[in-house]
């Protein structure tokens, strides 16, 4: 296990990201502070997916500069960044139970069984999985396997969360339902949260603040009263469903 979720800033430090003569994010700066729950919101092709790929270390800037707490991380691999990422797919392993699939990243780090089943116990706990922790993956409900990979990034207790619409899959209700849950879990937690969406009710809902990209430039960072009462630009009101 990781140092015990130590709160940590995010800089993005003018980063820049192209694909051959594709310039998909411009000049990009934005800070996050230690357990702030910021949200990336933008359209399909904004930037949004890329910015959290950079920072997860899945993908290389083409200029500029990345930071966790005090450590430049732009050319660290990602498993030496102290992140835990939930994807939109759950990526569960199918044949393993409810309880090997949360405790795998600690399995993989060989700690002793009494210390991992505590841990995984806790986890589960933590999203109301604790009674089913011998199911496998196929009995469970959409809204159950997305608490399964959540607790599976939970037990790490990483310095920071990525997540990158982890909710699509869902339906309307159960996704109400679970951004309720993700709010009261990270706010408990206090872990740095960056989160990726082009819903604009999720942005709104989760985020202490939100960064809304369009076309690789960022066009606004402010709390979501503040983007829905006084949009920066067009764009902004437009998207965000409010006209200036």
């Amino acid at each position: 296990m990781t140092d015990g979720g130590t709160k940590a800033s995010v800089k993005f430090d003018a980063v820049q990201k192209s694909f051959g003569s594709v310039k998909v994010l411009e000049e990009f700066n934005l800070e996050v502070d230690p357990g702030e729950f910021l949200v990336l919101l933008g359209a399909s092709g904004s930037g949004k997916t890329t910015a959290l790929r950079i920072l997860s270390g899945l993908e290389t800037p083409s200029a500029g500069r990345v930071h966790i707490g005090e450590r430049d991380v732009t050319e660290v691999l990602p498993k030496y960044r102290d992140i835990s990422m939930v994807f939109q797919s759950y990526a569960l392993y199918p044949h393993k139970t409810v309880a090997e699939n949360i405790g795998f990243p600690l399995k993989v780090k060989k700690l002793p069984k009494a210390e991992m089943d505590a841990a995984i116990l806790d986890a589960a706990k933590q999203v109301q999985l604790e009674a089913l922790l011998d199911r496998y993956p196929r009995e469970l409900s959409g809204g159950q396997r997305q608490r399964v990979a959540l607790a599976r990034a939970i037990i790490r207790r990483p310095s920071v969360f990525l997540m990158d619409e982890p909710l699509s899959n869902l339906d309307a209700k159960l996704r109400g339902h679970m951004r309720a849950e993700l709010k009261h879990m990270q706010g408990t937690l206090g872990i740095t949260t960056i989160y990726v969406t082009h819903d604009q009710i999720e942005a709104m809902t989760l985020a202490h603040r939100v960064a809304v990209l369009e076309k690789g430039v960022l066009q606004q960072l402010a709390s979501p009263s503040e983007i829905y009462n006084n949009p920066a630009n067009l764009f902004v009101a437009q998207f965000i469903g409010r006209r200036r």
